[in-house]
């Protein structure tokens, strides 16, 4: 036989099931089936810079467009295809951080040293970018953080085509 306390704290548990249980149903009759996307968007990627840097390099042409002290940064999603190949999981990022280069040191002895962010790259694997093999391509300033207009499909995924084998990755540790 179940006591009252027994009972009451049955009733509350029983209530709580049930809340969630409606509450996840609802939220799920509430989504929007997946709509073609005129430019996929991912989101700005807070704290990119605690990520893994695996490789850093500087270029010091300054005509170049990839000028300066470069860092990738790979978030745990993309480490392991990174390290080791292999196709990049969904919400996969890795940033291209390009930093003004200082010179540090005596004549003839300069280090090269990262100086502030002029701007980063952005690539996230998302499945919706099919006009883009399955990536997201943005820039970003680096003093704002604010989103650059570019063209994704002219000004990075045409670059990225020739590393297709690669699952459009230039920059990896295989």
């Amino acid at each position: 036989m179940i006591s009252s306390k027994n009972g009451y704290f049955l009733f509350v548990l029983f209530s709580f099931f049930l809340t969630i249980i409606g509450c996840v149903s609802v939220s799920s009759q509430n989504q929007s089936p997946a709509k073609k996307i005129d430019k996929a968007v991912a989101e700005f990627p807070y704290g990119y810079q605690d990520w893994v840097n695996p490789v850093s390099k500087v270029v010091l042409d300054l005509g170049s467009d990839f000028y300066g002290f470069q860092r990738v940064l790979v978030n745990k999603d993309a480490m392991y295809a990174y390290t080791f190949g292999g196709p990049y999981l969904e919400g996969s990022q890795l940033v291209l951080e390009f930093s003004e280069p200082i010179f540090e040191g005596p004549e003839g002895k300069k280090d090269i040293v990262k100086g502030p962010v002029n701007w980063f790259a952005l690539m996230t694997r998302n499945s919706l970018a099919k006009e883009t093999g399955g990536w997201i391509f943005e820039a970003y300033d680096g003093l704002t953080n604010t989103r650059r207009d570019i063209d994704p499909v002219a000004e990075c995924y045409s670059c990225h085509l020739p590393m297709k084998g690669k699952d459009y990755v230039y920059s990896s540790k295989h």
